[in-house]
């Protein structure tokens, strides 16, 4: 298989996944579906502090998501390891927030 259908279905792949990651992101953030976190983590949350919990959480999971979306597009047009920079960045701020929101309200 030549190298462009390689880059192209790991783009495929990528912006699949980041899709899946803003959509759940999106669910959580603006319909605060605390369900659709692992119980282990939510169960400890309040029912105070259960919205700004589902928003941090919620635009942590979008940032995941915008950077595998980002990453897949890139992958398509552009053939170079950068293209995983826009995965990383939306790795490293979304885990952050979701580390944050854990460590802030899962008490």
């Amino acid at each position: 298989m030549s190298d462009l259908m390689w880059f192209i279905m790991i783009g495929f792949l990528f912006a699949m996944l980041g899709m899946i990651f803003f959509r759940l992101g999106w669910h959580i953030w603006k319909k605060q579906r605390i369900n659709l976190i692992i119980s282990y983590h939510s169960g400890k949350v309040s029912e105070g502090n259960k919205q700004a919990y589902c928003t941090l959480f919620g635009i942590g999971i979008l940032l995941m998501g915008i950077g595998f979306l980002l990453s897949g597009i890139c992958t398509v047009f552009n053939h170079s390891v950068l293209v995983f920079v826009p995965m990383a960045v939306g790795l490293v701020f979304g885990s952050a927030l979701l580390i944050t929101a854990i460590m802030k309200y899962n008490r």
